[in-house]
């Protein structure tokens, strides 16, 4: 009898790394580019001015969703 014990983990881990990264890709691929500046600009104004964005995650989603 073959004794394969820990080494089967080995091709499992790696088809669950390949999976991870597909998914990954087709999360990148399939993103709203519409979004990129509308987030960039949101991130300017924060770093320029943190006290105003001290409020709860919703309000702040709000404020910057795209119309």
């Amino acid at each position: 009898m073959l004794n394969l014990s820990w080494e089967i983990f080995f091709p499992i881990g790696a088809a669950l790394l390949g999976l991870a990264i597909a998914y990954g890709l087709f999360r990148y691929a399939r993103r709203d580019r519409r979004n990129d500046a509308i987030t960039e600009q949101a991130t300017r104004e924060e770093y320029r001015h943190p006290e105003r964005y001290e409020r709860t995650e919703d309000e702040f989603r709000d404020k910057v969703r795209p119309t």
